[in-house]
This record gives structure tokens, C-alpha cells and sequence, in this order.
């Protein structure tokens, strides 16, 4: 059956309820944009369009050192050069998605205001188009969710994501990609990066060596992304206290600017905290342990700007629409359904709302990431 929420009928406010959620998709995708949040996934990579293969093609930047061009004659012909700076990654675009149903409570909630005569009918339609929101958010930032995760989990584990229902996916299935990373990029340091040890780690020094070794390849840094704890020991480390405060006030606190102000004395990028927990469920219920993508045993640094693209694929209610069921396009090939389910359905009255994507970040600019592992190392 159709969604509720074409359904209602507000003779002062002539506005189609779904209408208006289209629209404010695509102007959010004019923008360019996520409508509700900045994921990472929107920060650190750029959308293709949606194609109808299922599997993606990308090539991946080694960041090699640029060629000079040759000083040639006036009627000499132009050098070849090879093109080894370049792969092609392939792999299969995952789908991903969920269904909220619309409680029966909720409902009653959302009838009672519009048969109440007290309120206006704009009132009316602001309350319950933010019922409409909250269950379109809640679907659609679930599929970002998934995106950031296998960019998150790719870009401090080595270039490697990973799902498995016993893990991370409860109710989906087992899928891993690998975006290639070279092994020089994997490095690790002399000794872990703990309590133990901070009066003999300089951690401005561990990786200024790091960002000289790479900037002799041709690679700058633009970011070094950490954990929050991470940072937490970092900030507090003797090393840094000293460098910062100098020798008689390192027992002050050391502020974040303070911080990054010394980093650039160093010539080294500012750290960013990756900060990133989502709740999982499993036939239908919360479970009690949030999953985090992020290894927080690792130092990512990576280049400024942009390191990669999603590849999007068309849904298959993109192309073969159900009868019944209204369907909203959410931007980069995720599309949004809502449909009724009642007695004729077997089911519970009520209302369900879906998201659903195809798509994968491809991580173009892996040869230009870097881990450095600093604890866990045995």
C-alpha cells in the first residue's frame, strides 16, 4: 500500500508531504553535500554516477615523482613515458541497506495531532513532516554509516576492510576488499606507544622521519588521523610537554592549538581525531556493543583533500519499481522506499521506511596513505 504520508490530507497547507522530501534531496545533492551530516566518506571522496554493472573500475595513483619533460628539437618527435605509475582496481560493488517499521504508538501520535483542532495547519504538517525526517534520516545515514566504515576500517588496517555476521554485519553477509596498499606504506615503530615507554618517545621525531622518508617519493601529508586515546597520550607525552612548555612548565596542560601550533614548527600536518561508533542490531533487536571501524592502534597519515571516489550502482527498484510503494531518490544511486503493510499483508498496521544503496569508496590514493603502527607491536 502506499506510504501514510501521501495520504494526508491538509486543505491549509497545500504541500505533498514526499514532494517536498524529494525536493529537499535534491537540492542537498546540488550542493554536494550530505543533507543531515559530514561523513567521512563525503570529506575524503568524490561520487561518480550510478552505472548499471555491478562491479566497479577505477584506476589507483601510485604517487610517483612527475617525469620532466625532455628538451627536444624543434622537429623532433615527443618522448614516450611509461605509464607504471598506474593500476586498475576491480571489485564487487557491495549492497547495503535496512528497514525501520513505524510503531503503532507513533502513529496514534501522528493521527492524534492532525485530527486535533487546536493546532494550525501548519503546525500540523511541521510535526509530522519531522516524523517523516527522523525515519528518513535514521535509514539514510545508516548506509553512509557503512561507507565511512569500510573507509575508516580500509585506511588504518592496512588497505583491508572487512565484514562478517559474527563480527560487524549481523543479518548480511561476509565481504572483504583490499585496496592494495604497499607494504612500505605499513610501517611500525621501535616500541609501543604507552605509559611504559613515554619518557624515551619523541613523538615529533618518530614522525618527522616518517614525513621526510615520503616526501623524498613525492608524497606530502595533509592530515594524520588518530584515535581519541591516542591523541590523549600524544598531547600528554613528556616529550611533548617539554618541547612545547619547555623543561621548567612542562607539568601545564598542553592545549590541542598548542599542539598543532609545534607540529608546524615541525613541518608535520595537523592530527584530526576519528571519532566514529555505531550500534549494530540483529533480527531486529539493539545489541549492546558499538562496532568501531577505526584501528586505534595506528598513526594514518594521508594527503590533503580528497583520496578517493564512490561508485555508485543503480538499485534494482531503481529500475523495476514495485507497485505501491513510494520511492524517493536520496542522491549517488540510494534510493529511499516507504510503503503501508496491514491486514491485507498479514501484517501489523503500520509503516515501513528503507534505504538501499550500491556502492563503493574506491580508495584511488592508497599509495599516498600511510600506517604507522605505535601500539600493539610485539
Amino acid at each position: 500500500m502506499d506510504s501514510i504520508f501521501s495520504k494526508i490530507n491538509l486543505p491549509g497547507v497545500p504541500v505533498d508531504l514526499l514532494a517536498t522530501l524529494r525536493i529537499f534531496f535534491e537540492m542537498g545533492t546540488k550542493e554536494n553535500k550530505t543533507l543531515f551530516e559530514q561523513t567521512y566518506v563525503d570529506r575524503w571522496c568524490t561520487y561518480n554516477l550510478p552505472q548499471m554493472d555491478l562491479t566497479c573500475e577505477a584506476i589507483m595513483a601510485s604517487y610517483k615523482v612527475r617525469f620532466m619533460a625532455s628538451l627536444i628539437g624543434n622537429d623532433s618527435g615527443t618522448p614516450l613515458r611509461p605509464s607504471d605509475g598506474f593500476k586498475t582496481f576491480k571489485d564487487e560493488i557491495p549492497r547495503m541497506g535496512h528497514r525501520f517499521p513505524m510503531s503503532a504508538k507513533k502513529l496514534r501520535k501522528m493521527l492524534s495531532i492532525l485530527e486535533n483542532s487546536r493546532y494550525t495547519d501548519q503546525q500540523k504538517f511541521n510535526e509530522v513532516y519531522k516524523m517523516l525526517m527522523g525515519d528518513t534520516q535514521e535509514a539514510y545515514m545508516g548506509c553512509k554509516d557503512t561507507a565511512d566504515h569500510i573507509v575508516l576500517q580500509a585506511l588504518s588496517n592496512g588497505g583491508v576492510a572487512e565484514f562478517s555476521p559474527t563480527l560487524n554485519n549481523p543479518d548480511g553477509r561476509k565481504y572483504k576488499v583490499d585496496y592494495l596498499m604497499p607494504k612500505e606504506n605499513k610501517r611500525k615503530a621501535t616500541k609501543n606507544w604507552v605509559d611504559e615507554n613515554k619518557n624515551t618517545i619523541n613523538p615529533f621525531e618518530e614522525l618527522q622521519a616518517i614525513k621526510l622518508d615520503y616526501e623524498n617519493s613525492g608524497i606530502k601529508f595533509g592530515e594524520m588521523c588518530v584515535a581519541p586515546a591516542l591523541y590523549s597520550w600524544i598531547i600528554n607525552c613528556p616529550a611533548v610537554r617539554r618541547a612545547i612548555k619547555g623543561t621548567d612548565k612542562s607539568g601545564q596542560v598542553v592545549t590541542p592549538v598548542e599542539l598543532n601550533n609545534m607540529l608546524d614548527q615541525f613541518e608535520l600536518p595537523p592530527i584530526s581525531k576519528i571519532v566514529k561508533r555505531n550500534s549494530i542490531a540483529e533480527d531486529g533487536v539493539r545489541k549492546s556493543t558499538l562496532v568501531n571501524p577505526w584501528n586505534d592502534n595506528m598513526i594514518v597519515l594521508k594527503p590533503a583533500g580528497y583520496i578517493g571516489e564512490v561508485q555508485p550502482a543503480f538499485e534494482d527498484n531503481a529500475i523495476i519499481e514495485e507497485p505501491n510503494v513510494e520511492y524517493i531518490d536520496a542522491g549517488n544511486g540510494m534510493r529511499v522506499a516507504k510503503w503501508q503493510v496491514g491486514e491485507s499483508t498479514g501484517q501489523q498496521a503500520g509503516e515501513y521506511t528503507q534505504a538501499s544503496w550500491r556502492a563503493l569508496p574506491i580508495l584511488t590514493g592508497i599509495a599516498g596513505v600511510v600506517n604507522y603502527q605505535v601500539r600493539g607491536i610485539e
